[in-house]
């Protein structure tokens, strides 16, 4: 690893056993604080560090610096509980606050920075899926398995593939298959002119 990131501990093996042990150690908060910003874009829509795949010096600085190390040590110090952190940020107070902004908070924070209410962001395609499925009693919930393979307008697979290997033909699924819960779904976004 490069020193200006990390000195990698020499007591450590240099092997993958030994840099998983550096990406865990106590002494590299990195990967927590990474790990802990990832989740809180998630439930909120924007990350601590607004910039998830730049931690470095041309990423954002941290909104919030005290918050994300105090969570990303918390985080450590309880066994890197993924449960146990998600549900400490849904039910804090931030979490709680409502959407609705009104004209005093909207000039004092525009961009919502400060955390003054509840963001409002759009679900993604796959979480829609499963939210209406789920509301018409079809959802599947078994764990695991291939990807899902939902509806697809005829022939739009195709024209958007290279026409090569086992993806070159779409095979939409059937029965209870094409109504499991989507953690990796085939879709095909297409883009409306302007």
């Amino acid at each position: 690893t490069p020193e200006s990131i990390l000195a990698f501990n020499p007591e450590f093996e240099r092997n993958r056993l030994g840099l998983a042990k550096w990406l865990f150690d106590q002494k590299n908060p990195l990967t927590a604080r990474v790990f802990v910003n990832q989740i809180w874009q998630e439930i909120f829509g924007k990350g601590i560090v607004a910039t998830p795949g730049d931690f470095g010096m041309q990423g954002e600085l941290p909104s919030h610096p005290e918050l994300l190390d105090w969570l990303a040590l918390d985080f450590m110090e309880n066994g890197w509980d993924i449960k146990r952190l998600v549900r400490q940020m849904v039910t804090s107070a931030t979490y709680k606050q409502s959407a609705v902004i009104d004209d005093e908070k909207m000039e004092q924070d525009p961009e919502n920075i400060f955390l003054s209410r509840a963001p409002r962001y759009r679900l993604k395609a796959e979480f829609v899926r499963d939210l209406i499925l789920s509301s018409s009693g079809l959802l599947d919930a078994t764990l695991g398995g291939p990807s899902v393979k939902p509806y697809q307008p005829s022939e739009l697979w195709e024209g958007a593939t290279s026409g090569r290997g086992i993806l070159s033909v779409y095979k939409q699924d059937h029965g209870k298959d094409l109504y499991r819960r989507g953690l990796y779904n085939f879709i095909k976004r297409t883009v409306p002119p302007p």
